[in-house]
């Protein structure tokens, strides 16, 4: 009895941390920051966040709560031709702990998810890139085992989110530029964004 309980202690102490990054080349750090800078609009940026609205406080502001969800595949039309409304696959609340425009920096918590995380902490940082016009994105976390995860899957999961976060970021900002050079009109980051 003691050896188990001596074994779920020193689990419970375990934390796993890693960190994620996706270079956008084209993008200079102040124009990627905006972006990520948008704590209600990750649906926007991350391919299977459907939703991502506010649920409590000021969006941007500190102590904010954001609701994200993934839904699950439509659902055939029924018997009345109706299509059914899509079902919530999987949620979380996630809390802004800091924002630091001078850092490109933020930080959030999970407080609440339907998909096994405990304590779970994470930065998202814009860093120039020495000597280069672009800039990379960096995704780091902390946090307790995420039930049903191991810390490599966790990886490679916020490692696909991180790259396409930056694709389209580099999308965006590709389309603003082609609309200050006298392509369409730019309607900025939420636009180019949603075009």
């Amino acid at each position: 009895m003691e050896t188990t309980t001596k074994a779920a202690a020193e689990q419970q102490q375990e934390q796993w941390r890693g960190a994620v990054e996706a270079a956008m080349p084209s993008t200079p750090a102040a124009a990627a920051w905006p972006h990520i800078a948008s704590f209600c609009a990750l649906d926007r940026y991350l391919p299977g966040i459907d939703v991502c609205e506010l649920a409590a406080g000021e969006d941007g502001r500190p102590g904010c709560v954001r609701y994200v969800a993934s839904l699950a595949a439509p659902a055939a039309a029924g018997d009345d031709g109706e299509e059914r409304r899509r079902e919530v696959a999987s949620w979380a609340r996630e809390e802004l702990l800091e924002i630091d425009g001078g850092a490109r920096r933020l930080a959030y918590a999970v407080v609440g998810s339907s998909m096994g995380f405990g304590r779970y902490v994470a930065t998202m940082t814009v860093a120039a890139d020495e000597g280069e016009q672009g800039c990379k994105l960096v995704w780091a976390f902390e946090c307790e085992p995420v039930e049903g995860w191991t810390v490599d899957g966790l990886v490679g999961y916020l490692d696909g989110g991180v790259k396409a976060i930056a694709a389209r970021i580099e999308e965006a900002e590709a389309k603003v530029a082609t609309a200050a050079a006298g392509g369409a009109p730019a309607g900025g980051v939420d636009e180019a964004v949603a075009a």
